[in-house]
């Protein structure tokens, strides 16, 4: 050992160079052999236990405007669950997200295939939502907030939200990472009648960016069904009357037992919608992201929440604490809100509703484990998933340590029903 020092020594300077330009080469082609088979290699296997969707496009005309034709293909484990190539369309999903001010590089996508099929063992539908988490750094938030809407669905009929799965996504053989594959909001999905042309039809009205029940505003309501292609347009008239009766009846009126609120709502929902946006801190909500469904009269209206990408106390590497109380907030931003808020039986009723809901289905041990089964599906490509896509498109003091974010989740929903018991104890 000591002579072969010594020889080393005594080559001249450009063999010496060269001799550790060889050893550093070496040990580079080393470690990345080691990192290739350990990390991406693995990676890659574990992500052959995945459900798999395979869309081929032409990617440059992909827009969040017009769809364009695509090819569909489900590759699943379960041979009953295999889906063969169908002619589809595809566009981006949503103004923000796909084509707007945040133009954030992993794409949601909304899928309209050729014709309705079951997938992953959900609903027959021809058309489906592809949501890209990219906001959502555990990759739960938006499941998680979904599954918990629907499991109050035994009480409330009205708590409905389409059904979701995980998937990979390969967009043109390229690898898009982990998605979030979703029914869409629709009138299969509401078990609407058929539209009618007139004012008592089964309607889908989705709330805009500023629609805060104050005073009607055509351009912040947008009317999913009846669609454009019935052109049957009820929306106006509807709730140009509805947003009357909330601003400008007396509380007589609007808490009449007969004609009030509450033959126009489902008080049911109204409450439940309540506790539950409450409880998840949807910071992103209370003026948008949501629908007025209702089925055709004598049919009452109901709320349905949706686009929960500020939920669960998180987004992106920004986190809400578990102690913020939105009231003052959402009573600014909701007309309809802020008046069954100043009544003190609605009040009650929510309190009773929070701790009957604690008492039988929403306890700690129901929120954790439904976080452990997420958490075990997808823990094989999360952090490959995330690597991907979050660590160079983001501002370099953001935070996106993932198991971090997962932890930060874990703890915060206890602290969160805490809170919340607190809270409506005081109603």
């Amino acid at each position: 050992m000591i002579k072969s020092k010594i020889l080393i020594t005594k080559l001249p300077m450009h063999r010496r160079k060269k001799e550790v330009l060889v050893l550093f080469t070496t040990g580079i082609l080393a470690f990345s052999a080691i990192f290739f088979y350990s990390y991406i290699l693995y990676s890659q296997l574990s992500l052959l236990e995945f459900p798999r969707i395979n869309i081929t496009c032409d990617d440059e005309s992909l827009t969040n405007e017009e769809y364009i034709n695509c090819t569909f293909e489900l590759e699943n484990e379960e041979d009953s669950e295999r889906i063969l190539l169908l002619n589809s369309k595809i566009r981006i999903r949503g103004s923000g997200s796909g084509g707007g001010v945040h133009r954030w590089p992993k794409k949601g996508y909304r899928i309209e295939l050729s014709q309705q099929v079951s997938l992953l063992g959900m609903r027959k539908e021809d058309d489906w939502i592809l949501f890209a988490l990219y906001t959502d750094y555990p990759r739960m938030r938006i499941k998680h907030s979904m599954d918990i809407w629907r499991s109050l669905e035994s009480s409330d009929p009205t708590a409905i939200l389409p059904e979701s799965e995980y998937v990979i996504l390969y967009l043109n053989g390229e690898f898009q990472g982990l998605y979030l594959l979703a029914e869409k909001n629709n009138r299969r999905l509401f078990g609407l009648d058929d539209a009618t042309n007139n004012i008592n039809s089964s309607l889908i009205i989705q709330a805009g960016p500023n629609a805060f029940f104050t005073e009607y505003d055509e351009t912040e309501w947008e009317q999913d069904w009846p669609n454009e292609d019935d052109d049957i347009f009820i929306k106006d008239k509807i709730m140009t009357e509805l947003i009357d009766f909330i601003n400008n009846s007396k509380d007589e009126e609007f808490f009449n037992d007969k004609k009030g609120i509450y033959s126009i709502f489902d008080k049911q929902n109204l409450i439940d919608f309540y506790v539950y946006n409450y409880f998840i801190l949807h910071e992103d909500f209370w003026r948008k992201n949501y629908f007025i469904v209702r089925n055709s009269e004598p049919s009452k209206f109901f709320l349905v929440p949706w686009d929960f990408d500020h939920a669960l106390g998180q987004y992106m590497d920004k986190t809400y604490p578990f102690y913020m109380d939105p009231e003052s907030e959402l009573r600014k931003n909701n007309e309809l809100y802020n008046r069954l808020l100043d009544n003190k039986e609605f009040r009650m009723e929510c309190k009773l509703r929070w701790f009957q809901l604690r008492e039988e289905l929403w306890t700690e041990e129901f929120f954790l484990e439904m976080c452990e089964d997420y958490y075990e599906t997808i823990k094989p490509i999360l952090e490959y998933d995330t690597s991907v896509w979050n660590p160079f498109l983001i501002k370099e003091s953001w935070n996106n340590d993932v198991d971090e974010s997962v932890s930060e989740l874990i703890e915060w929903i206890p602290n969160r029903i805490e809170f919340c018991d607190d809270y409506f104890a005081q109603f």
